[in-house]
C-alpha cells in the first residue's frame, strides 16, 4: 500500500537533489533533479518555481517515489523518464535500445549538411538506409529533415524495432523497418540499393567495460555497445561488405566510430576503394566520425 503526505514541489525537488548527489556531480544532481519534476510536474523550472509551494498530487507523489527509487538503484534517467532527447525530439527509449548521445546527433547534423545544398533529381527517389537503428533516432531525424527520402532502418533485436517503430509513429515519419543482423550478410539480400548508407555499430571492445560507468553497463544492450576485443572492426568491415551490392555508385557511407578506431575505419574505405574520405571530429576534438563516397556516377 502507497500512503500519501503532502509534499511542497520545493521539498521534493531539494530531496531528490539530496538523495542522488552521492550518484552525481552536484550540477548533474541539480539537472536530473529537474528533469524528473519536470516530467512529473508538467511545468517548466520557471513555473515550479512561482508555484513552489504546490503540493504534489498522490499519482505525482507515487511518480516521484518510484523515479527516485530508480534513479538511487542506479538507472540511468532516460530509462526511468521513458524517454531522451535527440535532434529536439523526445525518442522512447528502454533497455532495449541505447541512450541516443550528442555525438551521434553531430553525425546526423554532417548527412545534413552534405544535402543541404543537394536537389533531388526528378527521376530518382533517394533512399537511405540506417543499420543498427536502436530506437531510431538516426533514421527519424533524417527523415524530419527529408521527408522525400525514402528511408529504411536495420535492426536484429525485435525489442528495439518495436520501440524505433514506436517512435516513428509518435514523431510522425515513415520509415520501412527491417529485422536483419548485418553481420549475417545473406539475411540482408532482400534489401535494395540505397545513396546513402549510415551506421552507429558497436564499436567499444570488452577491455574498455573497466572504464565505463555502472549505469552504462548494468541497463544498456551490451549487444548494441561491445564488439570482440579479437575484432573491434568487425560491423564496419561487414557493413562495407554489404556496401559492395547495396550502395550505388556516388552514393555516400556514414560511420559514428569509436576514437581509436577512426583513421582505421578510413583506411578500411580507402582499401576497398572510397573516395572522398573523411574523419572528421567531435565537440570533444575526438576522431568520431568517418564517411566516404564510393566512385562513379550515382544513377
Amino acid at each position: 500500500m502507497f500512503y500519501f503526505w503532502n509534499v511542497r514541489i520545493k521539498e521534493a525537488y531539494h530531496q531528490l537533489q539530496q538523495s542522488i548527489q552521492p550518484l552525481y556531480a552536484n550540477r548533474e544532481a541539480s539537472n536530473i533533479a529537474d528533469l524528473i519534476m519536470e516530467d512529473i510536474t508538467g511545468w517548466d523550472r520557471s513555473r515550479r518555481i512561482i508555484h513552489h509551494d504546490a503540493l504534489l498530487s498522490e499519482p505525482q507523489l507515487e511518480r516521484y517515489t518510484h523515479c527516485k527509487r530508480e534513479l538511487l538503484h542506479g538507472r540511468p534517467t532516460q530509462y526511468v523518464l521513458g524517454h531522451a532527447w535527440f535532434c529536439d525530439m523526445r525518442f522512447q527509449v528502454d533497455e532495449h535500445v541505447l541512450i541516443p548521445r550528442p555525438e551521434t546527433e553531430e553525425l546526423v547534423m554532417e548527412v545534413k549538411k552534405m544535402y543541404a545544398e543537394i536537389l533531388p533529381e526528378k527521376d530518382h527517389l533517394f533512399k537511405m538506409v540506417d543499420i543498427g537503428t536502436g530506437s531510431g533516432c538516426i533514421a527519424i531525424a533524417l527523415k524530419k529533415y527529408f521527408p522525400n527520402w525514402d528511408v529504411w532502418a536495420v535492426d536484429k533485436s525485435n525489442g528495439a524495432l518495436a520501440i524505433a517503430k514506436t517512435n516513428a509513429v509518435l514523431l510522425d515519419t515513415s520509415i520501412r523497418f527491417v529485422a536483419s543482423d548485418i553481420l549475417k550478410e545473406a539475411k540482408t539480400d532482400h534489401l535494395p540499393a540505397f545513396d546513402l548508407i549510415i551506421s552507429n555499430p558497436p564499436y567499444i571492445p570488452v577491455e574498455d567495460k573497466q572504464d565505463m560507468d555502472d549505469r552504462v553497463l548494468d541497463h544498456e544492450p551490451h549487444e548494441a555497445l561491445f564488439v570482440t576485443d579479437e575484432d573491434p572492426l568487425q560491423f564496419y568491415k561487414a557493413i562495407i561488405a554489404f556496401s559492395d551490392h547495396h550502395l550505388l555508385r556516388g552514393g555516400m557511407l556514414f560511420f559514428e566510430t569509436h576514437e581509436l578506431f577512426a583513421q582505421e575505419v578510413a583506411a578500411l574505405l580507402e582499401e576497398n576503394g572510397f573516395e572522398n574520405i573523411a574523419v572528421r571530429k567531435d565537440f570533444q576534438e575526438k576522431e568520431r566520425i568517418v564517411l566516404g563516397r564510393r566512385p562513379g556516377a550515382s544513377l
